[in-house]
This record gives structure tokens, C-alpha cells and sequence, in this order.
């Protein structure tokens, strides 16, 4: 057995506490006993997660059983480590381990490799959104990974996301070109920016993947208001000139976040 998931378990034993529950069940009468577990300290030591480090990085070389257990013990923690044990059980051959994986990167990679979990798990993402990942509901792109999920994709029926989202409106992409004082721009891609840091993913943007800023946040911002007539998200930000500034959006409507420019920063010329 691989020693750090020993020392692993030792401590999980600090931050736990667990105990057995036994009971009789009321409509089997047979008697049941459940772990249960009472949190005790979710903090992390340094030397804990360097301890969780260094059996991340050993994973491709733990074994099935190993696997299961480390999968079961670092998800009390939140660990992103988590993603990686299910990348490596996709790869051993469980493809149905696809659909756990929360990294739409990942699950992009994936799916361009044929995994057709990957493209439902995105499917479901693009279906119902996924704000957590930045992911803004876009029912094209839903329809688009159903049908590489599916052996018959003509079985897709977009009647199905109106009982739940009656009258959705497709998403489109706007594209807003601002000119004027370099300052104002720049204070402009400062809000943005610092919008990304707290609420977006970064990362994503070097992936060609966007933003995802909420535009609701940015609205909120901008004019004290976050309704849902101001959903979506704000996908690249591209500096063209120190005089011109491009902000691109997928969103159900352009015109409430051109309006909101244009009076904020009057001293702009802010064209869709």
C-alpha cells in the first residue's frame, strides 16, 4: 500500500471524527450501521498539502484500489486534485468517469477524443448553465454536444428545454468598439479585469476559451442593477490600439450594456 495514502489517512483521522451509527431500518427491520463523519478542521497544514501534492503527482502510478480510496478521502477536502484521479480513471478505460470532471477545458479535450460522457457532461453545462465555471445557458451549444453524446442525435428535441425554460432566447455573441481617451480605456479594462480576478476564469482567456465574466456583475456595477434582462457573460476584452478598446459579450441582449457604457463614460464613443 502506498505510504502516503497511509499518511493520508492518519490525517484525515485530525480533521475527523468518525463514528458508527447503528440502527434498525423501519420497513426491512434488518439492523443497518453508517459511518458517519463530524468535521472537526477543514485547514489544511503546509505539510498536509504538501502531502497531497505528492500523491497527486504519483497518481498514474497508484494502483486500482488506491485510486478509489485517495478519490474517496481527498474529496472531503475540495481538492482539485479530485479531477485528476477522474482524468486518470478515463484513461485506464472507465469513460463514464468523464461525466464527473468539472474542468470544461478537460471535458473539451476529452470529447474532441471521441469521449461521448465528456460531451453530455458538457451538454448538461450548456443546457441548465453552470455558474459556478462561468458557464452561460446557450441552448445551440447544448443541442451541439447532445449530438456528440448521442448514437441518434436527430432524437435531440429543444421542446424539451422549454418546459423548463419557456421562451429561452438563443445567446449571441455583440461586439463593442470604444474609443477615446486612453485613461477612461484604461480604466474601463481595469474594471473588467478586476471583475475576471474575483468572479471570471482567467485561465480560460489563454485557452481561447473566454472570460466568463457575468455581465450581470458588470451591469451592477455600472448601474447599480443586476436583473435577469442583463444575463450573460462578458468573453474577451482586446486592447487594439492605446485608443480603441473591443469588448466582446454572449449575451440575449446588446442593447442594455451599450446604453450602460455610453452613459458611464460619456466622454466615449461606444459603438456595437
Amino acid at each position: 500500500m502506498n505510504t502516503n495514502i497511509e499518511r493520508l489517512s492518519q490525517m484525515l483521522k485530525r480533521h475527523f471524527h468518525f463514528w458508527i451509527e447503528a440502527f434498525k431500518d423501519e420497513e426491512t427491520g434488518e439492523d443497518v450501521s453508517i459511518e458517519r463523519r463530524d468535521i472537526l478542521d477543514t485547514e489544511l497544514s503546509d505539510e498536509e498539502r504538501q502531502l497531497i501534492k505528492a500523491i497527486a503527482a504519483d497518481i498514474p502510478n497508484l494502483t486500482d484500489e488506491e485510486l478509489l480510496r485517495f478519490q474517496e478521502e481527498i474529496s472531503y477536502f475540495g481538492c482539485r486534485t479530485k479531477e485528476q484521479i477522474y482524468i486518470e480513471r478515463v484513461r485506464r478505460g472507465e469513460e463514464s468517469m468523464a461525466e464527473s470532471i468539472e474542468g470544461v477545458p478537460t471535458l473539451r479535450v476529452l470529447c474532441d477524443k471521441g469521449n461521448r460522457w465528456a460531451a453530455y457532461a458538457l451538454y448538461q453545462k450548456y443546457n441548465w448553465g453552470d455558474e459556478k465555471q462561468g458557464i452561460f445557458i446557450n441552448k445551440r451549444e447544448a443541442k451541439h454536444y447532445f449530438d456528440l453524446a448521442s448514437d441518434v442525435p436527430q432524437q435531440y428535441n429543444d421542446e424539451w428545454d422549454d418546459v423548463d425554460h419557456p421562451g429561452e432566447e438563443f445567446p449571441e455573441e455583440f461586439c463593442y468598439t470604444l474609443t477615446g481617451n486612453a485613461q477612461t480605456l484604461d480604466a474601463v479594462e481595469k474594471l473588467i479585469n478586476d471583475l475576471c480576478q474575483k468572479l471570471g476564469i482567467p485561465e480560460n482567456e489563454h485557452d481561447g476559451l473566454g472570460l466568463f465574466v457575468p455581465q450581470r456583475q458588470l451591469m451592477k456595477v455600472l448601474v447599480g442593477s443586476d436583473t435577469e434582462y442583463y444575463r450573460g457573460n462578458v468573453q474577451h476584452i482586446e486592447r487594439r490600439a492605446p485608443d480603441r478598446l473591443v469588448i466582446t459579450t454572449e449575451a440575449d441582449k446588446g442593447e442594455p450594456l451599450l446604453y450602460a457604457l455610453r452613459q458611464c463614460f460619456e466622454n466615449l464613443n461606444v459603438e456595437m
